[in-house]
């Protein structure tokens, strides 16, 4: 059950949120998941669908590079919404089932030899950033010979955006739809935190 209003029904709106959910419409032919929460703020609704529709339709990267981190980024929040969509998106822009295991399971991609050393390289930079908050030089420097200055840029705004994306989902009780694949859950006990 969602915590917070979910509104994917255009019906009695205000005119400022019925605004926000035919900008979101319009782009994406529909209005849900984390849009339907985003919309009881209609202005962050609109701005936070204008990034990922930038991110996700428009951005440099390769669609393969791009699932990686977006797979990477909701496993670390352990978004099961996003990611019944996401693992699909990401066997359709050709990942390796075993990448996908990897990133669902949290296992360390250096232990995995059906893992390329640029999946590696990008699971483990997502990890970093989202879990540690910093990453190390040594991976930074083997990004920078795969991707230029933009991608690593985009790379970036990517698992950023989806962290956010997945923190809103995760407040609000959002699951996986029915049917979808789902991730692990986390362990209750570390939800004790005072």
């Amino acid at each position: 059950m969602a915590r917070l209003p979910y509104l994917d029904d255009s019906a009695e709106l205000s005119d400022e949120t019925l605004a926000a959910y035919e900008h979101i419409a319009a782009s994406r032919g529909h209005v849900s998941g984390v849009f339907a929460l985003l919309l009881n703020s209609p202005k962050a609704a609109e701005l936070v669908a204008d990034l990922g529709g930038f991110l996700r339709f428009d951005s440099c990267l390769k669609p393969a590079v791009k699932e990686l981190v977006i797979l990477t980024a909701l496993s670390e929040n352990a978004c099961q919404f996003e990611w019944g969509f996401h693992e699909k998106f990401a066997q359709q822009a050709g990942i390796s089932p075993q990448a996908i295991e990897v990133i669902r399971n949290r296992r360390l991609p250096d232990k995995e030899p059906e893992i390329s050393p640029m999946e590696r390289d990008l699971v483990a930079y997502v990890r970093q950033l989202l879990v540690c908050k910093r990453v190390s030089d040594v991976l930074f420097e083997a990004l920078k010979t795969r991707f230029n200055v933009q991608e690593l840029t985009e790379i970036t705004l990517t698992a950023g955006y989806y962290a956010m994306v997945a923190s809103l989902l995760n407040a609000g009780n959002i699951q996986a739809a029915p049917g979808n694949p789902t991730l692990p859950e986390p362990d209750a006990s570390s939800l004790n935190v005072n």
